[in-house]
């Protein structure tokens, strides 16, 4: 089936008042090394370009926890206009690490190396029957290091950071929705940190 690239409209924009939206993300986030996640494997909806049926990784490949405390860590996007191009979404994953011990800083040094990244994160607004709970930053051009800064005046001395796409490099569509045929099968693979056995 070919993709409409119109940008006409095709259904209605409805209002469910019997669910309506809410602020935050859940507690925990997974950060995946965009070069370990297995792009011919995972799967888009056919119907949908923002719905991804199955994040895989490659073989022996897992992702990485992230654990926050309340609303310390945060997601964004934005359009990005372009003037000889199709319009692109800035993805922004706001994060905190609590405790700078040693084993922390060395991870937080490594995201400062240039690779990029991938995060999932569960909302809190997780839409009707939770289909809608988890959300895919970065997927298609991944997200770079921006900021990072510790200060022991500021923040219980924890090291703030933030990943975002990179100008010039956005990606086509605002977050990918990411629904496994369930919430609860969703939920198993994000628990495991999409943990791919080895080949």
């Amino acid at each position: 089936m070919p993709v409409d690239c119109t940008g006409n409209l095709t259904a209605d924009i409805l209002f469910n008042c019997s669910n309506a939206p809410v602020g935050g993300i859940e507690q925990n986030v997974i950060l995946i090394n965009k070069d370990d996640i297995d792009v011919v494997s995972t799967t888009t909806d056919v119907t949908n370009r923002v719905l991804v049926t199955n994040l895989q990784l490659k073989p022996g490949k897992t992702g990485y926890l992230l654990s926050g405390v309340k609303q310390s860590n945060g997601k964004a996007w934005e359009l990005v206009k372009k003037e000889n191009a199709p319009d692109k979404f800035k993805h922004t994953f706001s994060g905190v690490i609590f405790n700078p011990s040693a084993a922390n800083k060395q991870q937080a040094d490594g995201l400062s190396k240039g690779s990029k990244y991938v995060a999932v994160i569960e909302q809190v607004w997780k839409g009707t029957n939770s289909e809608d709970a988890f959300e895919i930053l970065g997927l298609t051009s991944g997200l770079e290091l921006m900021t990072m800064t510790n200060n022991s005046k500021e923040n219980d001395n924890m090291i703030m950071f933030e990943l975002s796409s990179s100008d010039g490099y956005e990606e086509t569509t605002m977050p990918r929705t990411l629904l496994d045929v369930s919430y609860a099968a969703t939920k198993t693979a994000f628990t495991n940190k999409f943990l791919q056995a080895a080949g």
